[in-house]
C-alpha cells in the first residue's frame, strides 16, 4: 500500500486534515484479551470465540462502562509461551486484574473483573502500549500500525502489544497508552517512540492527542485544545470541571496545574464534516468533528 494513495483512508484523512481530538474511543475500563490471531474482521468472532460469547462479553464489560480489545505481542511467539493472558484494566484508579483463560467460562470471569474485583484492586497497573495493527478492519491500521508497533517494541520489548480496532482507522497510526488512557493518531515510525516518551515524562503533544478514553468527545477535545495552546504539558494537570451541552455545543471548564492556566472555559463545537470515506474501499459516509475554542 502507497502511503501517498489517496483511496487509502488515513491517506485522505490526513489530505482533509480530519480534526483528530475528540475522536478517542470512551470506556473508563478495558478488558484485554490475549489472543495470537489472526484476528476476525469483528474480533470478538475470532476463533474460538463465538459471535454470541462475544456478544455476552462485550455486554457485561459495558456494565462497567468497559471496552474489550484482542491483543498479542508483536512478532512471532517463541515455544512453550503461553497466549492466554487476560488483563482488565481501570483508566481512574489505574489498577489492574489478571488471569490467565481456556474456556468459554474464564472469559466471562474475566468480563466480570471490570467491576467489583477490579474496583477492590489494589494491584497498580504495569505501563501498556497497545497499536492498532487491525488489518481485517482496515489496511491502513496493518500497514502504519506494524512497523509502529515494531520500532516501540525494540525500546519498550515488556510493553508493547498489538491490539484490535480503536476506532477511526483513518487516524492510523492510532496507539493507546494504559493504564491513564491516552489515545493517539496520525503517528508513523519516525514520530511514535517520541510522542509516547514524551507523554510519559509530563510533555503530551497535543498533536498527536486523540483524547483521553474515561472523558466523552467534546471533554476530549476541550483539553486537547487547552494542551494545544498551553502545552506540552502533563494531561493529569488538566481536570475536567462542569461541561453543559446544548444541542451541538458544550461548555467546558478545563482546570490546570503546574504550568496551565488554572481555570480555562472552551467552547466545543460538534460540526457535520462533508460526506468521505471512513475506511479503505468504503463509500463516503457522513461523520462529525469536535472543534474547540477557548474563550479569551
Amino acid at each position: 500500500m502507497a502511503l501517498t494513495d489517496l483511496s487509502r483512508c488515513s491517506v485522505a484523512s490526513r489530505h482533509r486534515g480530519d480534526p483528530l481530538a475528540g475522536s478517542a474511543p470512551v470506556a473508563s475500563r478495558w478488558l484485554l484479551i490475549e489472543h495470537q490471531g489472526p484476528w476476525a474482521k469483528k474480533p470478538l468472532t475470532t476463533p474460538p470465540l463465538t459471535a454470541s460469547l462475544g456478544a455476552e462479553i462485550e455486554r457485561i464489560c459495558a456494565l462497567f462502562g468497559g471496552k474489550v480489545l484482542l491483543v498479542r505481542r508483536p512478532g512471532r511467539r517463541l515455544p512453550g509461551e503461553d497466549p492466554h493472558a487476560w488483563f482488565a484494566i481501570d483508566t481512574i484508579r489505574r489498577t489492574r486484574v489478571r488471569g490467565t483463560w481456556r474456556t468459554a467460562d474464564d472469559l466471562r470471569e474475566a468480563a466480570h473483573a471490570l467491576g467489583v474485583p477490579l474496583s477492590g484492586s489494589d494491584e497498580d497497573a504495569d505501563p501498556m502500549v497497545l497499536v492498532c495493527t487491525h488489518a481485517t478492519r482496515d489496511a491502513c491500521c496493518a500497514v502504519r500500525g506494524r512497523p509502529i508497533a515494531a520500532t516501540l517494541a525494540k525500546a519498550l520489548p515488556e510493553e508493547v502489544w498489538e491490539c484490535t480496532h480503536l476506532g477511526g482507522h483513518r487516524f492510523a497510526g492510532t496507539l493507546l497508552s494504559l493504564p491513564d488512557g491516552a489515545c493517539f493518531g496520525q503517528l508513523d515510525p519516525d514520530n511514535a517512540l517520541a510522542a509516547v516518551m514524551g507523554h510519559r515524562a509530563g510533555r503530551t503533544d497535543a498533536r498527536f492527542l486523540r483524547g483521553t478514553t474515561r472523558w466523552d468527545p467534546p471533554v476530549q477535545a476541550a483539553l486537547a485544545a487547552v494542551l494545544a495552546e498551553h502545552g506540552p504539558a502533563d494531561l493529569d494537570d488538566l481536570v475536567p470541571g462542569a461541561a453543559d451541552t446544548d444541542g451541538d455545543h458544550t461548555t467546558v471548564e478545563v482546570y490546570g496545574r503546574g504550568s496551565l492556566p488554572p481555570r480555562v472555559v472552551v467552547d466545543v463545537v460538534r460540526e457535520a464534516l462533508p460526506d468521505a470515506p471512513l475506511s479503505c474501499g468504503d463509500v463516503p459516509k457522513a461523520h462529525v468533528a469536535h472543534r474547540a475554542t477557548l474563550r479569551p
